[in-house]
C-alpha cells in the first residue's frame, strides 16, 4: 500500500499507548514530536502554518499517552515517532528538543525514511548533556514528584526571557501548564542516553533538514544547532533571537518550517 493508498486519518488515536492528533488535510504528511516534559499542546503552534496533513503526538510518559513505569531512552521515544510515522504515512517529520534527539535516533536506522525533516532547538547530537541542563531536568523532576504546581511554573519560567515572562498571562499559562505536568510522573530517562552514538552517521541523510534556533538559550544551544546543521549533507540553520521559537519572533519560527516543508 502507498502513501496515497493509505485510507483517511482519524482525527484522533491511540497506537500502542502513544496518543496522536491529525490536523488538516491533503499532502504531504508531517509528524511532529515534542520535548521532554511537553505534549501535543507543545508543538501545536510550530504546525501552525505548514500545509498538508499534521500529525501530533504524545510520546510514552507525556501528555495523553501511557505512564512509563522504567522511563524513556531514544530507543524508545524513536519507535513512538516511527509507529505513529508510518500509520498515518508521513513523508516529513518534524523534531523538537528532545523530539529532536527521537528524530535523530530514527534517522540513524533508516536514513531514508523521511523527505524532509526539521530540527527545532535540537539539545544534544552524540553526547549526553552534564552542564545546566541536567541540573534543570532534575530540579523540574522533583517539583513535578511533589506535584507542585508553582515550584514547576517557575523552573519553566527561568527559559523564557526577562521581556517575556513580564507578559500579561504568560505565568498564568505557564501555571496552567504545570498543573498539568504534575498530574503525571515526571518524564525521567532511564539511563544516560543520547540520540546517536556518532555524527558521522549523519553524513547518511540527504534529504532537506531545517535546523532552527535560537541565541541565549542554554538548554539549547545555538553552537549546538549550527553543528548539527554543518554535519547534515543538505541543510539550513535558521538562529532566532532570543526566545525566538515561541515568542519573540514565533511568526519568523512558522513562516521558516512552513517554507521548508512546503511540497515541491
Amino acid at each position: 500500500m502507498t502513501v496515497l493508498d493509505l485510507p483517511a486519518a482519524p482525527t484522533s488515536g491511540t497506537l500502542g499507548g502513544v496518543s496522536f492528533v491529525v490536523l488538516g488535510e491533503g499532502g504531504p504528511t508531517t509528524v511532529f514530536a515534542h520535548g521532554l516534559g511537553g505534549s501535543i499542546a507543545e508543538t501545536r503552534p510550530l504546525a501552525t502554518r505548514v500545509a498538508g496533513t499534521r500529525v501530533l503526538l504524545d510520546f510514552r510518559g507525556h501528555g495523553d499517552s501511557a505512564v512509563l513505569e522504567d522511563g524513556w531512552d531514544y530507543d524508545l521515544l524513536a519507535d513512538d515517532l516511527l509507529a505513529v510515522a508510518d500509520h498515518v504515512g508521513a513523508t516529513q517529520a518534524v523534531g523538537l528538543s528532545l523530539g529532536s534527539g527521537a528524530l535523530l535516533r530514527a534517522l540513524a536506522r533508516d536514513p531514508g525514511r523521511f523527505t524532509k525533516v526539521a530540527f527545532v532547538l535540537p539539545a544534544a547530537i552524540d553526547s549526553a548533556r552534564r552542564d545546566g541542563a541536567t541540573e534543570r531536568l532534575h530540579r523540574l523532576g522533583a517539583a513535578i514528584e511533589r506535584q507542585d504546581a508553582r515550584a514547576t511554573a517557575d523552573i519553566l519560567l527561568e527559559e523564557l526571557p526577562d521581556e517575556v515572562r513580564r507578559r500579561r498571562g504568560v505565568d498564568a499559562l505557564v501555571l496552567r501548564r504545570a498543573g498539568q505536568l504534575v498530574t503525571k510522573p515526571a518524564p525521567a530517562p532511564r539511563h544516560e542516553d543520547r540520540p546517536l552514538p556518532d555524527r558521522s552517521v549523519l553524513a547518511r541523510l540527504t534529504c532537506p533538514a531545517l535546523v532552527l534556533a535560537q541565541t541565549d538559550d542554554p538548554l539549547h544551544p545555538a553552537d549546538l544547532a549550527a553543528e548539527l546543521a554543518a554535519a547534515l549533507p543538505a541543510s539550513e540553520l535558521v538562529v532566532l533571537p532570543e526566545g525566538g521559537v515561541f515568542w519573540t519572533a514565533a511568526r519568523e519560527a512558522q513562516s521558516a518550517l512552513a517554507r521548508h516543508l512546503a511540497e515541491d
